[in-house]
């Protein structure tokens, strides 16, 4: 039996004639038209069980771009917290049964430790992260946990009362947008933590990481794995194991031997922003796993290289791939 979990940055999914941004004039019907069916075409196209989704405004959008891809006709279709007013939230969609879906904003307890007069300023998720658990094989009560995320972005935090193009902002500007992100690794990996430790649950996170695959804050989410002769102690190795996540793109790339993948392109950068990453059950050098990744689709047909093309980028398509990951079970 084989499951489809994917990923999907709409780009500012919102009703027509509602702004979401103060800056950005709001959708015209014809637009909107547009992008929710660009959007539905590309959810065809994926066939996904499982969608996670960033920057949704409006669940009342997210609902109508579902319908009208016909792929959840008769499941689970969320988006908490998505108003209009709160700015972009995560949404799921899916055609698998779901236990509720909860928002979490706050960091875990814990986060605010100070080592050597250091400790992180931030205890909230930009956009708060979605859990929840999804029965993967109804025959067997196979279930693994499903997080949704959003981490910051690598657009500077500014001081608006800074001169423009000052240099020394950029860098500071830079600089609060990883300490941000860094943080909201942290907390994911805190959340990951708690229910994957001690025990055989199966986990999944689905998002734009807004990072690469072994950047820093990638690689805490993500955790250290043993190296090849320590831990000596054979339990303390399974421990390691057992808290470790693996990502989908290195999985997939390591068996095909080659890469040609890219989630996102900004002024000539080719990079994976977007990512899957799975517990131990789903890694194929597990004697005990429950399944394999089997396959990670790109859907990044509609991006384009700005420094190589003169087209401009509209507001219908997304700015980013979308991803699908084939897990097929034992």
């Amino acid at each position: 039996m084989d499951v489809k979990v994917g990923t999907f940055n709409v780009l500012n999914l919102a009703r027509p004639g509602e702004r979401y941004y103060p800056d950005e004039a709001p959708y015209s019907a014809a637009e909107y038209e547009k992008k929710a069916t660009w959007i539905a075409g590309q959810l065809a196209l994926m066939r996904a069980d499982v969608v996670g989704f960033q920057e949704v405004f409006h669940e009342e959008a997210l609902r109508d771009v579902c319908s009208r891809s016909g792929q959840f006709p008769d499941g689970t279709v969320v988006a908490p917290g998505a108003d209009g007013a709160s700015g972009p939230r995560l949404g799921l969609a899916s055609r698998l049964p779901t236990e509720p879906v909860t928002a979490i904003t706050d960091f875990p307890a814990g986060m605010d430790v100070a080592v050597d007069g250091l400790a992180l300023p931030v205890g909230t998720f930009s956009r708060p992260v979605l859990r929840t658990r999804v029965v993967l094989d109804p025959a067997e009560g196979t279930t693994a946990t499903v997080f949704v995320v959003h981490l910051k972005s690598k657009r500077p935090i500014r001081d608006p009362q800074a001169p423009e193009h000052d240099p020394r902002e950029e860098a500071l500007g830079k600089a609060r947008a990883l300490i941000r992100r860094a943080a909201e690794a942290a907390a994911l990996r805190f959340l990951v933590l708690e229910e994957v430790t001690g025990n055989a649950q199966p986990a999944i996170v689905l998002g734009d990481l807004n990072d690469g695959a072994r950047a820093v804050t990638t690689d805490i989410i993500m955790g250290d794995s043993p190296s090849r002769f320590w831990p000596r102690d054979p339990d303390d190795r399974k421990a390691y194991w057992d808290r470790l996540l693996y990502s989908a793109y290195e999985l997939t790339v390591r068996r095909t031997g080659r890469d040609v993948s890219y989630t996102h392109i900004f002024n000539g950068h080719y990079d994976n922003l977007d990512h899957i990453l799975v517990t131990q059950e789903f890694y194929e050098r597990n004697p005990q796993r429950i399944a394999d990744v089997v396959d990670l689709r790109y859907f990044n047909d509609h991006l384009f290289d700005s420094q190589l093309s003169n087209d401009r980028r509209d507001r219908i398509a997304s700015d980013h791939a979308q991803i699908v990951a084939e897990i097929r079970l034992r």
